[in-house]
């Protein structure tokens, strides 16, 4: 939270302030009116004009993340967000890791006391294959998330799905998806 505060975009969800009551932390942040992309996707595929201005939005909103050092670790339909006026936001910056190579500030700062090396954090469906082992991550996995997300929204299936979690990284980690065009033959 502290780290999604110190960024300034229309894309990504304002945090006013970290508070705590009675022991229990709690977030300060904009109250938005829309709906999840996760909920938008319950209707099936969606068409590629939306599929884009979403996939746009979201990339740029990424791009301003990765500029400042985060990478989002969790970039899902549940934690994108759709206003009533059309734009998008991102939210919960709860799996965020700062960037070594990107990050100007403190190197002490970016120890981690709740993940070491080889821990594994996200949805498995949307991990990037250097997330699902684990390894040291860029900006490149919150793009690949990306990915995921698009083929989504334009086929209404996910590229990656198995029974649980370790079949589904097994998918992430060995498998081609199926092509779009053959699960939704109307895309360009």
């Amino acid at each position: 939270a502290r780290s999604a505060s110190q960024l300034n975009h229309p894309g990504i969800c304002t945090i006013y302030d970290i508070e705590d009551w009675n022991g229990q932390p709690f977030i300060v942040m904009e109250k938005l009116d829309g709906v999840s992309l996760k909920d938008r996707l319950r209707g099936g595929p969606m068409d590629v004009e939306e599929i884009l201005d979403i996939g746009i939005q979201v990339a740029d909103a990424l791009a301003a993340c990765h500029a400042k050092g985060i990478i989002h670790r969790d970039i899902k339909p549940a934690n994108i967000f759709i206003t009533n006026s059309g734009q998008v936001k991102i939210l919960d910056f709860g799996l965020v890791k700062l960037s070594r190579e990107l990050w100007g500030g403190d190197p002490k700062s970016l120890e981690d006391p709740l993940s070491v090396a080889g821990d594994i954090f996200g949805t498995a469906v949307y991990m990037s294959p250097e997330q699902a082992r684990g390894e040291e991550l860029d900006p490149r996995s919150d793009l690949f998330s990306l990915g995921v997300v698009l083929y989504q929204m334009s086929t209404g299936k996910k590229p990656f799905a198995g029974n649980n979690a370790v079949v589904t990284l097994e998918a992430v980690l060995k498998h081609k998806p199926v092509s779009p065009l053959k699960l939704n033959p109307a895309l360009p």
